[in-house]
């Protein structure tokens, strides 16, 4: 082969595997489908149960499940106000190896050709865009998220507030009252 096609190859090669690499990351990002929340299992589990009277013990262990989902979220959760740009280096600074990575034909061709290392500092730039809407996707989903964390957490608080309710300790003497309505209705009937 000759070796002044091997460096344009090179470059073309890196080229194409870092936009690739980088529009796959976009893509993957922009079109992830968040998994079924926890948020959402704990809430159907309090639709179902809606009508049951929970006893104290269950209500601690749904509060608690809950206070841990709490804690796993808050770590995992974007913080409000980041942009995309914090993003890409604090949340995922692996989205910029790309962008080292197309620094490359960059660090090959200063040597070489200089004019043409010039002008391969256009694959760096391109990778970074990429890159940066990539992070920008991930905090546009991660407050989407965060939206729908939030309206699932509320209800859940209402369903709790509500089988709390429910599940209060029995009325003083209510139990000797039915006892006593129960038998004078089995001497009325035999």
């Amino acid at each position: 082969m000759d070796s002044t096609l091997l460096y344009p190859l090179l470059g073309l090669a890196i080229w194409v595997g870092v936009v690739g690499l980088q529009l796959a990351d976009l893509s993957l990002t922009a079109s992830r489908v968040p998994k079924l929340s926890a948020y959402a299992v704990i809430r159907d589990e309090l639709e179902d149960i809606a009508d049951a009277r929970l006893s104290a013990e269950q209500l601690s262990g749904f509060r608690a499940r809950l206070a841990a989902l709490d804690e796993r979220e808050s770590a995992r959760a974007v913080p409000v106000g980041r942009g995309a740009t914090a993003q890409l280096w604090r949340g995922s600074p692996w989205r910029v190896l790309p962008v080292a990575l197309a620094l490359l034909p960059f660090a090959l061709l200063v040597a070489a050709e200089p004019l043409a290392a010039v002008a391969s500092l256009v694959l760096p730039a391109v990778a970074y865009v990429l890159a940066l809407a990539a992070a920008r996707a991930s905090v546009a989903a991660a407050g989407a998220r965060a939206v729908v964390r939030d309206s699932q957490r509320a209800e859940i608080d209402e369903l709790l507030r509500e089988a709390a309710k429910s599940s209060r300790a029995p009325v003083a003497g209510l139990g000797d009252r039915v006892r006593k309505a129960l038998h004078i209705l089995r001497e009325q009937q035999g």
